[in-house]
């Protein structure tokens, strides 16, 4: 069945029709990994602001120095600690009874 010319003229006419799908097929595929990429990039980022709690709090708690070797702590000679033993794997408490009684407002 050969083509005719008529049947040349329809397909011509509606060539630019098929190029502009196939373009947006095309171009539409790159814009969704595109957005795929900037909102994965965003989560990321985001997720590198936030602050991270620690899985367990006493766990954190042991990574801090038990010595008191802080300035304040050395300027404050009033200051006395009263320590409880710390028992088979219980966290060690320390209370302070000064805390709070003195407050300089010299500046």
């Amino acid at each position: 069945m050969p083509i005719k010319p008529i049947d040349l003229q329809t397909l011509f006419m509606q060539l630019s029709q098929v190029g502009k799908e196939q373009a947006a097929a095309k171009d539409g595929a790159l814009l969704h990994a595109h957005l795929h990429g900037t909102a994965v990039k965003r989560l990321e980022d985001e997720a590198a602001k936030a602050v991270q709690r620690p899985k367990d709090d006493q766990a954190a708690a042991k990574s801090v120095n038990g010595d008191g070797g802080s300035g304040a702590g050395a300027q404050g000679g009033e200051r006395r600690r009263e320590e409880k033993p710390a028992e088979d794997g219980e966290a060690e408490t320390i209370s302070d009874p000064s805390l709070g009684g003195h407050v300089d407002i010299s500046g």
